[in-house]
């Protein structure tokens, strides 16, 4: 009877010491949601509006501690190799942040899972009212110091934003040999 006491409250312990760590795991996850919604809605806008460079410029230059620093010297690379070129593309052709040349209406966010320690939250392109039934982009996220971060920007299909980064730059230096 003693033995069956012990196991009860080590049981009771477990579960008890569970439950907090599954709440914060979904608020974490909420919160993460929130944090990525947060940076469409303010997105979209400068990417829907006519301009003579990249909405991923704004990214870069008034929404960069949004990015972990790995991504962000990433992008900052392809722009200023970009920049210097004036007769062909030798960076990003596409909105690394929407996965298309032609945004959507607006971009909604869905479902946000724990992938070790990163979080990954699938993000909708909406047109005229209606959500796709597949995501754009599955912005890859990672919590620090009390603050999220995009460390990566996923396209269904198995292509990532740092690995296309990475695949330009070796690129653009193979042409320099």
């Amino acid at each position: 009877m003693k033995v069956g006491r012990v196991v009860l409250c080590y049981l009771l312990l477990l579960v008890l010491q569970a439950s907090p760590a599954h709440a914060d795991d979904s608020s974490l996850a909420a919160s993460g949601r929130d944090f990525v919604q947060k940076f469409y809605d303010a997105y979209v806008p400068q990417a829907l509006a006519e301009q003579n460079v990249p909405a991923s410029q704004f990214a870069i230059e008034h929404m960069s501690a949004s990015f972990d620093a790995d991504l962000l010297a990433a992008l900052k690379d392809d722009a200023a190799a970009e920049a210097k070129s004036s007769d062909e593309i030798v960076g990003l052709d596409f909105d690394p942040f929407l996965n298309s040349q032609d945004p959507a209406d607006s971009y909604e966010v869905g479902s946000a899972t724990q992938q070790g320690s990163t979080y990954l939250v699938d993000v909708y392109p909406v047109m005229a009212g209606k959500r796709s039934p597949e995501p754009a982009v599955i912005a890859e996220l990672v919590y620090e110091n009390g603050h999220w971060l995009f460390a990566n920007f996923r396209y269904p299909g198995n292509d990532d934003l740092l690995t296309v980064l990475k695949t330009l730059k070796a690129d653009r230096e193979s042409q320099q040999d």
